[in-house]
């Protein structure tokens, strides 16, 4: 077909573009106005999207491709499909990973015990987190007691124990969702030997771990929502590390350090720098319990202006983000 590649930009995990995309993904975008007029695209003020003549298209062109690709609608936050489009473009283009593998997980979602705010952190009288000292989580340290190399002597959990004990608890779990969750796996032969556990769908399993999240405006109203995040992050880590995959969420199978990175994401640089002044202040308190693990700030501009290409994703952020807290 005569849009063959471009039309097949359209997937289920990219349903909307815009020129800058377009040309960021090394596309022509001049054929959009083509495809528009031709009724396989529709616009929204800057965004493309298939029609259902482009989606029945798109499938043709993927099955005379033989590629397994589903064509994309776009979901009820276009903004959202948008972000996570450009994030996994800009990554993805800014660092070579030359001996390893990129790896993207959009909507990442990791169960956690279902607390309110209020249970996670209080400011009432200074900065505190609540969550270790909740009962259910009391209760998840009591019944998983062993994390790090001592609980690799005992046998895996099975995959469905962490549901299994929430029932037990006669409770539902919450989910942290990462709008974006970068997996990298450097020197991927020396682990490819290594089954996919299967309490992991996410293969986190050896590979350094960015979990990207589309931020609101970094001020004092917001600073709520920012701690609840990063209190639900390290709720996720607990867990993975309690109750899914107990040995191996900081260490790998070679028992090299593993990275969990919260990357709080902004448009611009000068909000990338308002988050560091409004998190920074907490200083280890912010990580306190949960480490190791950072928090950092990223900007689309600082992505967008760094024009060599890194060799690994730990070339890049370090480069380009703002550390708003990392472990010592």
């Amino acid at each position: 077909m005569e849009y063959g590649s471009l039309l097949l930009l359209f997937d289920q995990e990219n349903p909307c573009w815009t020129e800058e995309l377009v040309r960021i993904a090394e596309e022509d975008p001049a054929p959009l106005v083509r495809m528009l007029d031709e009724g396989l695209l529709a616009k929204e003020n800057e965004l493309f999207f298939l029609t259902g003549a482009g989606r029945e298209a798109f499938s043709e062109e993927a099955a005379a491709n033989y590629l397994p690709a589903v064509p994309g609608t776009p979901g009820p936050d276009a903004g959202k499909d948008l972000f996570l489009t450009r994030l996994r473009l800009l990554l993805e283009k800014k660092h070579i990973q030359r001996w390893g593998v990129k790896e993207f997980v959009p909507s990442a979602r990791f169960p956690i015990p279902p607390l309110q705010d209020d249970e996670i952190f209080t400011r009432s009288s200074g900065f505190e987190w609540l969550w270790p000292s909740s009962p259910l989580c009391a209760q998840m340290r009591e019944d998983w007691p062993l994390t790090g190399l001592a609980a690799r002597r005992e046998a895996p959990p099975s995959p469905d124990a962490a549901p299994k004990w929430f029932e037990a608890k006669g409770t539902y779990p919450a989910y942290f969702e990462a709008d974006l969750l970068h997996l990298s796996r450097y020197d991927f032969q020396a682990y490819a030997h290594i089954p996919r556990s299967p309490n992991d769908p996410w293969g986190i399993l050896n590979a350094d771990r960015f979990f990207c999240m589309r931020a609101s405006a970094p001020e004092a109203g917001n600073l709520d929502g920012y701690l609840a995040t990063t209190g639900r992050f390290q709720l996720a880590l607990e867990v993975l590390r309690r109750m899914v995959l107990p040995g191996y969420i900081d260490l790998d199978s070679f028992d090299q350090d593993g990275i969990n990175w919260l990357l709080f994401v902004f448009d611009h640089e000068e909000e990338a720098e308002a988050c560091v002044s409004l998190l920074a202040p907490f200083g280890l308190d912010l990580i306190r319990g949960s480490m190791p693990m950072d928090v950092w700030a990223l900007s689309f501009e600082a992505l967008v202006n760094f024009s060599p290409k890194a060799e690994t994703i730990h070339d890049l952020i370090p480069v380009i983000g703002r550390p708003v807290v990392r472990t010592p």
